[in-house]
């Protein structure tokens, strides 16, 4: 896994809370850790897939990475 900020490679050693469900009724979780190169947090957003309830925070298969806005 590549952290967003320093782009270290390094290994995921995520936790994961159900956020709620979408419109769809599809559990929203989200996943975060601190990077232990740059001692950033890294935070991402994954749907279950229809009727999971658990997800496992090692999986992070599909998971959309949230990126820090670029400051001018």
């Amino acid at each position: 896994m590549e952290c967003p900020t320093c782009q270290s490679q390094i290994h995921s050693n995520m936790h994961n809370a159900l956020v709620g469900k979408n419109k769809r009724n599809i559990s929203i979780f989200v996943y975060f850790q601190i990077c232990p190169e740059c001692d950033e947090p890294i935070v991402g957003i994954k749907e279950a897939t229809m009727g999971e309830v658990y997800m496992n925070p090692n999986n992070i298969e599909g998971l959309v990475l949230l990126r820090k806005g670029q400051r001018r």
